[in-house]
């Protein structure tokens, strides 16, 4: 009886602390304020949302309507028609329905040759060195692939023709053309005129300059 009383007492105790873990069963709790603000927003969002579905709806129920107001219409011109009027209006339905075939596989010829195109050119861009981003692709893509190869190869021969005349000036810019230049730049005419003469008497040359001999 006293082993029954402490099973009891332990499972009291093992459930109450259970209960007192922290993070177990919260609830959230806001303020007023708080609650209103969440409360608004939602009512806000689903407000927002039932108008977009409203318009959607809307505009779905008037195409429908005009859809079947052009079927009546057209139902009721044929039913007033010929038999050699009604032949002929099938017949240009059929054309209508012809035509707009064509263009559609004509469109999705062209977009499946222009995806053919990108990336033709994105691997021969590749093997040249280049980036085959969409700015280069838009400027190399052509509709054939002859045209397309021909673009890549100039703009890698233009690019390479950029890069080896800008090249060119920077030897250019770094190579000094007179070593006596690079010190002399800056410095006024007399100055220079008077380290000319300087350096000529020192070296016991006559300074025919100013009119004088060394003696």
């Amino acid at each position: 009886m006293a082993n029954e009383n402490t099973g009891t007492q332990d499972g009291q105790q093992e459930q109450s602390q259970n209960q007192n873990k922290p993070g177990d069963n919260r609830e959230v709790t806001f303020t007023e304020e708080q609650q209103a603000h969440v409360d608004s927003l939602i009512a806000d969002r689903l407000s927002r949302a039932d108008k977009a579905n409203e318009s959607k709806l809307q505009k779905a129920l008037g195409d429908a309507r005009a859809k079947w107001d052009e079927e009546q219409k057209e139902a009721a011109d044929i039913a007033n028609m010929s038999d050699k009027q009604r032949k002929e209006h099938d017949q240009e339905k059929a054309n209508e329905a012809l035509t707009q075939a064509q263009a559609e596989a004509d469109q999705l010829r062209a977009e499946l040759n222009h995806t053919n195109m990108v990336n033709e050119a994105s691997k021969m861009l590749a093997d040249k060195g280049f980036t085959a981003d969409e700015e280069t692709l838009s400027f190399v893509v052509r509709d054939t692939a002859e045209d397309t190869t021909q673009a890549v190869t100039d703009f890698a021969k233009l690019v390479d023709d950029k890069a080896e005349a800008k090249r060119q000036e920077s030897l250019r810019g770094n190579t000094p053309t007179n070593a006596g230049a690079g010190q002399n730049q800056g410095k006024s005419f007399g100055a220079q005129m008077a380290e000319k003469s300087n350096s000529r008497s020192h070296s016991g040359v006559a300074d025919d300059f100013f009119g004088t001999k060394a003696k």
